[in-house]
């Protein structure tokens, strides 16, 4: 009986319902076990995308009009009467542009800022959809957050996920698509298929990828039921009923009247280059910014071919990549937006046979498996590595360029004055300041803006208009001069005051020593006075003072007033008679905020100054007019003043 009882007293023979777990703790295990493989992969992309130098890029590319279109697309009115539905992805920049709208609203923050948010939002709505799928397809949980946070932390997907692009919003309605579709319920099926029609209408390129995949689907389908017929016609209707209510909906928006905001949004569209939005600038970009995944995405195509037996990864991968490196086009952010998850779903097979093989009795197949998880290990060792190193890159909000430039032009461009600006930099500097804002945009075959370069006052140019200016971008910047920059390299802006075309010509060049050297003052101390911030001034205005075409006592005079005062330079004359070329007389339209002459207390301050001028700064005349008080000096185009 004793040893009877110590039996029983053992593990072996208690009752295993002692201590299993609740039956709600268990299943609720069950469900959280495979999340924990998406978690360290979505985490990580945020922190990657979050910290990366690719975000804060002023958008180039297709990509300025996706920024341009979605902030355009989201205004009040903007698409009633439109005609941009069809040329132009505008229900996805309208979706992209009520995003943007939500993460700005109510703080200060930049458009771009709230964009390059926008899109890490959407990357991770993608990571996380394509973990989904991944999953449904029946990939482990350790392949498909493997395969997850290659999609999400790459440094090809870094630079893609980064890009402003309504691609991504079409990118997350089919990954949507696509795990339904796998579902075996009839309401899953008809989703899908208005998921699909949603991210169709949404960018219209992602069909390239509709097709292949409802091929696939089918197949799937008819190898797992041996019937998709009744399938198939569920997806197909909610295709179509979502195609005819978006079409719908288009067209009676599209019957409404127009608005102001309508012809802004028509006039960027129209101005944005037709043609295809793949091509070869997809692939030369994932060989420059990273061979490895490269290199690691081929090979794990070939072996979700050749060991899982999964041709249907490869015949999207293969579609999608063809347009990537076919020769035509230039946008190299829409393949790579569609073919990631592709990528993706190829490494998760592939991990998959390499685990397998860890414990398989030939040699030669566990040293495959394990080289190729290493691999898989080395791009994101490699995206890490680089991604520290470019933390050195990072900016501060308030000292990028942008926010700089953005700055420059609210305190130093007058009212009234009309400043182009790049079209991906237009959204956050169209609110700066008084002056007038128009966009352009440099293209191969021209410059486009709003509104036309003849009307410029100031251009704020950018690398891609710095290489290539044609047409009247050229005749522009030929009048004009470089009043500020910020910046270096790809991220360099330039802001440039343009003279008016029907100028009078420039001043004749100094023939003699002393003339040349007074020629070198005048842009020495104009320039130094130019990027005076207690001084405003027109465009126009500004070249003048930094070509040297005004007198050196006005700049030196001005200077002096400023040091206590702030003003605002209404235009620079001549004397009749005086063909030299030198403005010598100035106008004041403004001190400290006031009219002059119609402030009594700051004219007087002005006109005791400068009757108290003495020597080679004396003032020949001074005279007060509606247009303010002008100051006259005696003409002497070689003077270089003592004192």
């Amino acid at each position: 009986m004793e040893a009877q009882g110590r039996r029983r007293e053992t593990s072996r023979h208690r009752s295993p319902s002692r201590f299993a777990l609740p039956r709600p703790v268990g299943r609720a295990a069950a469900v959280l076990t495979p999340v924990l493989s998406l978690l360290p992969a979505v985490v990580l992309l945020v922190v990657v995308q979050s910290l990366s130098p690719v975000a804060q890029r002023v958008p180039t590319g297709a990509a300025r009009f996706d920024l341009a279109g979605a902030w355009l697309a989201s205004a009040p009115g903007a698409l009633a009467g439109t005609t941009s539905w069809l040329p132009a992805p505008t229900l996805g920049r309208l979706q992209l542009g009520g995003l943007l709208h939500l993460l700005q609203g109510g703080t200060v923050q930049g458009v771009l800022a709230a964009a390059h948010g926008a899109m890490l939002l959407l990357a991770v709505a993608q990571a996380v959809l394509v973990w989904w799928v991944l999953r449904r397809l029946g990939a482990g949980g350790v392949a498909a957050g493997l395969a997850t946070a290659v999609f999400g932390v790459a440094s090809i997907a870094v630079e893609a996920h980064a890009t402003v692009s309504a691609v991504a919003v079409a990118a997350v309605w089919l990954l949507l698509a696509v795990g339904l579709a796998l579902g075996r319920t009839v309401p899953a099926l008809v989703a899908a298929g208005v998921s699909a029609a949603v991210a169709a209408a949404s960018a219209p390129v992602v069909l390239l990828a509709v097709a292949p995949l409802a091929v696939l689907l089918v197949l799937r389908l008819r190898g797992r039921t041996g019937e998709a017929r009744h399938p198939l016609v569920a997806a197909g209707a909610g295709f179509g009923a979502g195609a005819v209510l978006l079409a719908g909906g288009m067209a009676a928006v599209a019957a409404l009247p127009a608005t102001a905001a309508t012809a802004r949004l028509d006039a960027l569209t129209s101005a944005e280059p037709p043609g295809a939005g793949f091509g070869a600038a997809a692939g030369a970009l994932w060989l420059r910014v990273d061979p490895v995944s490269l290199v690691v995405a081929l090979a794990a195509v070939v072996l979700a071919v050749v060991g899982a037996r999964d041709r249907g990864v490869a015949v999207v991968a293969a579609v999608l990549a063809l347009a990537a490196f076919w020769p035509l086009g230039g946008d190299a952010a829409v393949p790579l937006v569609l073919l990631l998850p592709v990528v993706a779903a190829a490494t998760a097979r592939a991990a998959d046979v390499g685990v397998a093989a860890l414990g398989h009795p030939m040699f030669v197949r566990s040293v495959l498996g394990s080289a190729w998880l290493t691999a898989v290990g080395a791009v994101l060792v490699t995206a890490v590595v680089v991604w520290l190193v470019g933390l050195t890159g990072l900016v501060r909000g308030p000292d990028q360029p942008l926010a700089r430039a953005e700055r420059w032009i609210r305190t130093s461009v007058p009212a009234g004055q009309t400043v182009l600006v790049p079209l991906g930099a237009w959204p956050d500097l169209a609110a700066s300041g008084r002056a007038d804002v128009g966009w352009y945009a440099a293209l191969p075959d021209g410059v486009p803006s709003s509104p036309s370069w003849r009307r410029a006052d100031y251009v704020v140019v950018d690398a891609a208009l710095a290489d290539r200016p044609t047409g009247a971008a050229a005749a522009a910047l030929d009048r004009s001069a470089e009043a500020a920059s910020f910046g270096t390299g790809a991220t360099r802006l330039a802001v440039r005051a343009v003279r008016a075309p029907a100028e009078e010509a420039a001043p004749p060049q100094p023939t003699t020593a002393a003339g040349r050297e007074a020629a070198r003052i005048r842009r020495t101390v104009g320039a130094q006075l130019a990027g005076n911030p207690r001084v405003e001034v027109a465009g126009q205005d500004r070249a003048r003072l930094l070509q040297g075409q005004v007198d050196t006592r006005i700049a030196l005079v001005l200077a002096q007033f400023v040091t206590a005062h702030s003003i605002t330079i209404s235009g620079f004359g001549t004397v009749p008679g005086d063909d030299s070329g030198v403005r010598t007389a100035v106008t004041v339209s403004e001190i400290d905020g006031r009219r002059v002459p119609g402030d009594g207390t700051k004219t007087g301050v002005l006109l005791r100054f400068l009757s108290d001028l003495r020597g080679d700064f004396a003032t020949r005349s001074i005279d007060a007019t509606d247009d303010g008080i002008t100051a006259v000096f005696a003409p002497d185009p070689d003077l270089v003043p003592n004192g």
